[in-house]
């Protein structure tokens, strides 16, 4: 793993991906509003003159995000993005995506991979958003390559995600919340399920086409990322709540309600397809990991940043339990999810609740 940091640029594998890739990033037309080309070429050329100091940050944490031991992984992250944040921010998608590469031992020349690879240079277009900007899209792949790698080391041989299936994991979790602009899924006050997430998704599509990928994993991936809608008011109409369901069924034989109906237009594609809710559950735990389930601390940080975003100063323990009880039901739904997030988040559940019999209204 270390090599991997070490070696001149020349040298070096990653930078093949840089030079392949480059094509797509100049000639491919960016949907309009998404970015300017000659802006996006920058921030591709910024990303390959910060690659190899990224590449020896991540070397640091390579034990946090690949090794057996998982011990109170909720405070050992929560040490290491703190420490991130005082250094101004964490390492790029992109040498994520390159030890990912490494440890799954991925194909850079497969399509799906160099999916993954180009979904981690769009993730990382500036967008200083106050809660769902690069900073985010870096915490959720963190996560989402812990939960695979966690995963595949406990899972029977026939219930591991493949690496066509780790590409497009990490792909989906890449552009999840590309480009995002703030606020949530109503249109003219009328809730529109996945509007955000699917914006997200057809402005990364252009360059997931571009580099090959079939149009069936187009689709797989549109899925996973639709799916990260879990809009608070927006009840059993989110995709996620749905998602959730037709996991139970796959996964818990939860028969208690019909997901027939459920697997509808975008959703359909999970129909005899359990691994690919399987992935869609992954991400979704990746992407509220970090708020729910690191420590009380992080959970207060992210709570603040979250309502900001919508120009919301009252934060305070009340809000942390409605996000807790009522939207997550107190669990992550993966095995490894639940190893990884769950002891912390029963401990922000108690210190919410402590915080509560203490009078206190706001975390500002």
């Amino acid at each position: 793993m270390h090599d991997l940091a070490t070696k001149a640029r020349t040298e070096h594998p990653f930078y093949k991906l840089f030079h392949t890739l480059e094509p797509a990033i100049v000639n491919t037309v960016p949907e309009e509003g998404f970015i300017n080309p000659d802006a996006l070429l920058e921030s591709f050329q910024d990303l390959q003159d910060s690659f190899e100091r990224d590449m020896h940050r991540m070397v640091d944490v390579s034990e946090l995000l690949f090794g057996s031991d998982i011990a109170a992984y909720g405070q050992r992250c929560t040490s290491v993005f703190d420490r991130w944040e005082s250094e101004g921010g964490s390492p790029a998608l992109t040498a994520m995506i390159a030890q990912a590469i490494h440890h799954f031992d991925l194909d850079p020349d497969q399509k799906n991979v160099r999916a993954a690879f180009i979904g981690a240079i769009l993730g990382e277009i500036p967008n200083d958003l106050e809660y769902h900007g690069n900073d985010h899209y870096r915490k959720v792949v963190f996560h989402t390559i812990r939960l695979i790698a966690l995963h595949n080391d406990q899972a029977e041989p026939d219930d591991r995600l493949d690496r066509d299936q780790i590409a497009l994991l990490l792909a989906s979790a890449c552009i999840h919340d590309l480009g995002h602009p703030g606020g949530d899924n109503a249109k003219e006050g009328v809730y529109a399920p996945g509007l955000m997430e699917q914006k997200s998704f057809d402005c990364a599509r252009p360059y997931f086409e571009a580099v090959g990928v079939h149009p069936d994993d187009i689709g797989q991936m549109e899925t996973i990322v639709f799916c990260t809608d879990i809009t608070f008011f927006a009840g059993d109409n989110s995709p996620c709540v749905r998602m959730k369901k037709i996991y139970k069924h796959f996964f818990w034989q939860d028969d208690s309600e019909d997901v027939s109906m459920m697997m509808m237009g975008k959703l359909r594609r999970y129909e005899d397809n359990p691994k690919l809710v399987l992935m869609a559950m992954f991400l979704h735990e990746a992407d509220i990991g970090t708020s729910a389930g690191l420590s009380y601390e992080r959970t207060i940080t992210e709570t603040v940043s979250f309502l900001l975003e919508r120009n919301i100063t009252l934060a305070g323990p009340k809000t942390v339990l409605a996000f807790l009880r009522d939207q997550l039901g107190e669990t992550m739904f993966t095995n490894a999810g639940k190893q990884l997030f769950g002891p912390a988040m029963v401990q922000v559940i108690q210190q919410a609740e402590q915080d509560i019999i203490d009078g206190k209204e706001s975390f500002r």
